[in-house]
C-alpha cells in the first residue's frame, strides 16, 4: 500500500507518525476495485451538496443517550440497588453500556469518523479511557495495525491470543485446543479488564504490541492515559468502596466487565474468525497477493444487516466491511454504501460475505474454534 494512501486513512486528531516498527507488508498493486468503490461512495456524498461523511447531529444525539444510560445505571447500581437482582441487573446494563461507548463513540472518534474537527474526534475517542481502556494503545493497534494487516498471521495481533487458543490456521496448535470451542467463551469475559490492568501499561512500557513496536506516549497523551486509569479506578472502585463492601464491590464489577469483554469480544469476532474468512499468508519477498481492499473483502464479513436494532446499538460493525473500507466514514452513512459497496464487488468478481443473522454468526465462529481445536490444517 503507497505512503500517501495510509496517510490519507489515518484518522486526524492523531499527530503520531507510522514508524518503521510497524512491521512492513506489500499488497497487490491492482487498484480498480478499490479506486471504483471509492469513487462511487465519494459520488453518494457529492450527489448532495452538504451531506457529511461525519455524524452531525444525529451523533450527537446518540452520544446523549449512550452517555446518559451509563451514568443512569451506574448510579442506580451504586446508590439505589436494594437486593442482589437489582445488582446483576444494572451491573448488566452497566456493561452493555460501556460497550455502547466503545462501539459508537470512542470508535468513530478514534478512526477520526465522529466529526470534522480533530478536537471533537479525539475528546470522543478519549471516552474510550474514561471506561478503562486506553485509546492511545487501541489506536494503533485496531486502526493502525488490524485494519491494515487483518487476519494475516504474525501481523494482525487480534487473532493472536497467545497459547490460550488458536484463531488462525496457520497459528500452533496445542492439545487442549480441542476444548476451545468451549472454554473460551467464559475467557472472552476477561478482556476488559485485561486491557484496563494488563495489556495497556505492558504495551506502553514496552512500547510493544506483538511484533510490532510502538511510539510510547508523550505530552498530552501520556496525561491522557494516565488522568484516564485515575477516573476509572474511581468511579469503578473508590467511589462504590465508600457504601459498599469490598467484597460487593468486586462482584459487581466482575459482572459488569465480564458483560463488557464477551460483547466486546463477539462482535469483533463474528466478522473475521469463521471459516468464510481468509486468512492468507504473505510470500517471501513480504506481500500479498490481493490488493489491500481485496483483501479486506476476503477476510470480513458483516453479519445481520437489516436489523436497525443491532445496527444502532454496534455503531455499524454489523456492516463490518464497509467499516474497513472506510474507517474515517461515520457508521450512520454504513446502510447507504453499503448497496454501494456490494454491488461493487459483485461487478469486480470481489467477495462480499455476510452472516444472516446474529445467531448464524456465533454458530459460525463456535465452529470455527471447533475446527482450529481439532484439526491441525494450514488451509480450509
Amino acid at each position: 500500500m503507497a505512503e500517501s494512501e495510509e496517510a490519507r486513512r489515518k484518522p486526524p486528531g492523531w499527530p503520531h507518525q507510522i514508524r518503521q516498527s510497524i512491521l512492513k507488508l506489500e499488497f497487490g498493486e491492482d487498484k480498480a476495485f478499490e479506486s471504483d468503490v471509492r469513487r462511487r461512495v465519494n459520488e453518494y456524498f457529492d450527489q448532495e451538496s452538504g451531506r457529511s461523511r461525519q455524524g452531525a447531529l444525529p451523533m450527537y444525539l446518540k452520544t446523549g443517550i449512550i452517555l446518559a444510560s451509563l451514568v443512569a445505571f451506574y448510579l442506580l447500581l451504586v446508590f439505589a440497588a436494594s437486593n442482589v437482582w437489582q445488582g446483576l441487573l444494572l451491573a448488566i446494563l452497566l456493561g452493555l453500556s460501556m460497550a455502547g461507548v466503545g462501539f459508537n463513540i470512542a470508535h468513530d472518534g478514534g478512526h477520526g469518523a465522529y466529526s470534522k474537527s480533530p478536537r471533537i474526534n479525539k475528546f470522543m475517542a478519549v471516552t474510550m479511557d474514561l471506561v478503562g481502556v486506553s485509546s492511545y494503545v487501541w489506536f494503533w493497534k485496531h486502526a493502525v495495525i488490524h485494519h491494515r494487516y487483518v487476519n494475516i498471521t504474525g501481523y494482525d495481533t487480534d487473532i493472536d491470543i497467545g497459547i490460550l487458543g488458536r484463531l488462525s490456521p496457520h497459528s500452533p496448535r496445542l492439545p487442549f485446543h480441542r476444548w476451545q470451542h468451549f472454554y473460551l467463551w467464559p475467557l472472552y469475559g476477561f478482556l476488559a479488564a485485561k486491557m484496563e490492568f494488563v495489556d495497556d501499561f505492558k504495551r506502553i512500557i514496552t512500547g510493544r504490541i506483538g511484533k510490532h513496536g510502538f511510539p510510547r506516549p508523550t505530552g498530552r497523551d501520556l496525561l491522557i492515559f494516565i488522568l484516564g486509569k485515575v477516573i476509572f479506578f474511581a468511579w469503578a472502585f473508590c467511589i462504590p468502596l465508600m457504601f459498599h463492601p469490598l467484597g460487593t464491590v468486586l462482584f459487581f464489577y466482575a459482572v459488569g466487565v465480564s458483560v463488557l469483554g464477551i460483547t466486546l469480544s463477539v462482535v469483533f469476532q463474528l466478522p473475521h474468525c469463521v471459516r468464510q474468512a481468509d486468512f492468507p499468508l504473505p510470500e517471501k519477498a513480504g506481500r500479498i497477493e490481493a490488493p489491500w481492499a481485496v483483501h479486506q473483502a476476503q477476510a470480513t464479513l458483516g453479519f445481520n444487516r437489516q436489523s436497525a436494532i443491532l445496527r444502532w446499538a454496534l455503531g455499524g460493525l454489523n456492516f463490518h466491511l464497509e467499516h474497513h473500507l472506510f474507517p474515517t466514514i461515520c457508521h450512520i452513512h454504513y446502510p447507504a454504501i453499503a448497496r454501494i459497496v456490494e454491488e461493487t464487488c459483485r461487478e469486480h468478481g470481489v467477495k462480499y460475505g455476510e452472516h444472516p443473522s446474529f445467531r448464524s454468526g456465533i454458530a459460525s465462529h463456535y465452529r470455527w474454534l471447533r475446527l482450529m481445536g481439532a484439526e491441525d490444517v494450514t488451509t480450509v
